[in-house]
């Protein structure tokens, strides 16, 4: 029983000292996008709309890849920047577009299986907001979102090593709300928000 016991710790030992290990940096553009919605004011000649459009933004960190008898595990930190288009309508004034802003830390941890260069996995990403900002003044037009602290999501990608750099086109989408609603003057509203996006990264490993 010894003989087997040392002989299993002396097996996983080796596999251990097999993995291959590699920390770099990583950066890329996320395009996201918000399903499309019309929130009504109190003024029945004035409201706001979601532009259902692709906002383009940025991510930027360091990453690891841990690599093991085909599967891998590839956690990241990265900070990101994103981001959706709002119009204001008012009726006989001209539509008025502005942006809300996000800047948040994203920790994506993908596992997926490894075959050569050519990487496949999904997994989950906990997102933690930084700031917000909007083009729209509140004061104008009493319009305030309530957004949480952390957001929960799932990733699916693939991506592949070419010697020292790492290519990867990920799908995410996500498991809880942006917010818990838009304030229009004394009215609260829910909204669906939960934000969907492709990401192109590129990783340069060390």
């Amino acid at each position: 029983m010894k003989k087997t016991f040392f002989f299993l710790l002396l097996l996983s030992l080796v596999h251990v000292s097999q993995a291959q290990f590699s920390f770099g940096l990583r950066g890329g553009m996320n395009f996201s996008r918000l399903p499309s919605k019309t929130y009504e004011m109190d003024d029945p000649q004035t409201r706001i709309k979601t532009v259902s459009e692709s906002y383009t933004g940025f991510h930027a960190g360091v990453m690891a890849q841990i690599s093991l008898m085909g599967v891998f595990v590839m956690p990241e930190l990265l900070f990101a920047s994103t981001g959706h288009d709002l119009v204001l309508e008012r009726e006989g004034q001209p539509d008025s577009y502005f942006q809300q802003k996000f800047s948040h830390l994203d920790i994506p941890v993908m596992v997926g299986a490894k075959i050569g260069p050519l990487r496949a996995g999904l997994g989950p990403v906990a997102s933690f907001l930084l700031s917000s900002s909007s083009g729209l003044s509140s004061e104008e037009s009493g319009f305030r979102e309530r957004f949480n602290p952390a957001t929960y999501g799932f990733q699916i990608g693939a991506g592949m090593n070419l010697g020292n750099l790492a290519l990867d086109l990920k799908y995410q989408f996500g498991l809880s709300d942006l917010g818990d609603g838009i304030e229009i003057g004394d009215t609260t509203y829910d909204f669906d928000s939960r934000p969907r996006q492709i990401l192109f990264s590129i990783g340069l490993l060390f």
